[in-house]
């Protein structure tokens, strides 16, 4: 008995098949092959470091009467090989305001970080910390101003 298939398939239509099956193929896997040479190229975009690195990371008021307002700018440099962006600021308390007129800095340029202090209510060796994140190879990275503030009512009273 011969055993009857309700699909036949000729040599022809078989071969047609498998090239059209093959071209498929191709185009997917060159369109894969592009995908993944704009991946490679945006991940070396996004390589190397961010690197902050400071002339002066504490600085000293000296002696202050309480009630003055002083303030001194941090100048630093991104020596690293991306873009460094400052992303937030901490200063602490509410005594310090910090103003940074730009928040993302070139490799091998210079940034600022200006801090004000406002002495009014301190009294004796302060010291004060400013926290920065961002995307620098050292993501924290602290700097701090330190006075020593005479404040007359308080010691009259103490």
């Amino acid at each position: 008995m011969k055993a009857s298939s309700k699909f036949q398939v000729s040599s022809f239509e078989l071969s047609s098949f498998i090239i059209n099956l093959v071209m498929i193929g191709v185009l997917l896997f060159s369109c894969h092959s592009g995908t993944k040479k704009a991946e490679s190229n945006s991940a070396s975009d996004e390589s190397g470091v961010a690197k902050f690195v400071f002339s002066e990371e504490i600085h000293n008021f000296g002696s202050l009467k309480a009630g003055e307002i002083v303030a001194f700018t941090f100048v630093f440099r991104n020596e690293g090989t991306k873009s460094l962006i400052i992303n937030e600021v901490d200063s602490g308390c509410g005594c310090t305001q910090v103003n940074i007129p730009n928040k993302t800095i070139a490799p091998g340029k210079d940034g600022q970080i200006e801090v004000i202090y406002n002495s009014a209510g301190e009294v004796g060796r302060q010291l004060k910390t400013i926290t920065i994140k961002s995307n620098a190879e050292q993501a924290q990275k602290q700097i701090y101003i330190k006075a020593n503030v005479s404040n007359e009512l308080i010691e009259i009273y103490s």
